[in-house]
């Protein structure tokens, strides 16, 4: 694995979430395209964020909230599923 980049979440429009985890590092994320993770990095220069995923009208997101300022991004997710109940 290569280094981790810091991305700016104004700074990935159009980005596609392929797979993301939390840790007390930061959100990692790793995008359709992109050969390493990220980690995403607020405005305010904070990576600690209220993540949520949204399933809807056959397509899913990743919905996220810098937990400092209130910062929001929304990210399309590929390749994941409804959770099965």
């Amino acid at each position: 694995m290569g280094t981790i980049r810091d991305v700016r979440v104004d700074a990935v429009p159009g980005i596609v979430v392929q797979r993301w985890r939390s840790t007390e590092d930061g959100l990692f994320l790793r995008a359709r395209g992109q050969p390493d993770e990220v980690r995403l990095v607020c405005v305010c220069g904070r990576s600690h964020w209220i993540v949520r995923e949204r399933f809807g009208d056959g397509t899913a997101s990743l919905l996220v909230t810098c937990h400092t300022c209130g910062t929001r991004g929304s990210f399309l997710m590929e390749g994941v599923t409804l959770p099965t109940p």
